[in-house]
């Protein structure tokens, strides 16, 4: 029988929050090359094509997103045991972050780690909000990044606008979902509460709610940070959301330096973020 490798299956799930082969290679500290050649492996293994070139970035082929969802599963359990059974690493620092802020300010993080502690390894864990607050109360993040409620000791970082996402011919009464809970997920709800809607598709990932609105199924809320993912664009047509809060927590094990350095580079990420926001 086939077996899966865990650093692969972490590389094909950065490659999926990332849609980037090189930017997942970042966020995990590696090579593109390796990255690449994490995928190949998976694909030889699994004998199926699990990614597919898309706009400027990669996508996931079904079985890719078949693959990233249970992928997901498994890492989680995974990191559980380690985090539950292995002593933490003096060398190694932990990034927890809501998918919604992953894309887009992850990856500074990490680079702003591996700048000014080049010797530690820098680990992710793109989950919910409720569970980065999890891991910040059992001290188990290094950096926690989570929406609208804090975890203990956050810091209010900045208000990220949200805004409707779509293609132009998806119908716009119905919508596309993270399964609950979800930060966004209620903002957005409660932006309709007198207009008609259903909701026609739940996704546990990032990935799921990007393609199901890449095939039109309905539209879906995101924040509005940079240009859109590729193959949708913005929807002025429906009522506007509310802003939802990002928060920034870090352990003990960041020093004050570190933890003023990161919580600088998020704001001046934002900030960035929206000045190129068409």
């Amino acid at each position: 029988m086939a077996t899966l490798d865990i650093p692969q299956l972490r590389s094909v799930v950065a490659v999926a929050t990332f849609s980037s082969v090189r930017r997942a290679a970042e966020a995990l500290h590696l090579t593109p090359s390796a990255v690449s050649n994490h995928l190949r492996k998976l694909e030889k293994t699994l004998g199926t094509r699990l990614v597919t070139a898309q706009g400027r970035g990669i996508g996931l082929t079904s079985d890719g997103e078949e693959l990233v969802a249970r992928a997901r599963v498994i890492l989680t359990h995974h990191d559980d045991a380690i985090h539950a059974l292995a002593p933490p690493g003096d060398s190694e620092f932990l990034v927890a972050a809501t998918e919604h802020a992953a894309q887009f300010l992850v990856p500074s993080v990490v680079s702003t780690l591996n700048a000014l502690h080049p010797g530690h390894e820098v680990r992710l864990r793109l989950t919910r909000s409720a569970h980065v607050r999890d891991l910040v109360h059992d001290d188990r993040a290094d950096v926690a990044l989570m929406l609208t409620r804090p975890a203990r000791g956050s810091l209010a970082i900045a208000d990220l606008p949200l805004q409707w996402f779509g293609t132009d011919d998806a119908p716009l009464d119905r919508l596309i979902f993270f399964t609950r809970p979800c930060a966004v997920r209620d903002q957005a709800l409660a932006s309709l509460m007198k207009a008609p809607h259903q909701v026609v598709k739940e996704c546990p990932d990032l990935t799921g709610v990007l393609s199901a609105a890449r095939h039109s199924l309905g539209v879906t809320p995101l924040p509005r940070l940079g240009p859109p993912p590729d193959g949708i664009s913005r929807i002025e047509a429906l009522p506007p959301i509310p802003d939802v809060t990002l928060y920034a927590a870090t352990s003990d094990r960041i020093d004050s330096t570190t933890k003023a350095r990161i919580i600088e580079t998020l704001r001046t990420r934002l900030t960035a973020g929206r000045r190129v926001d068409p």
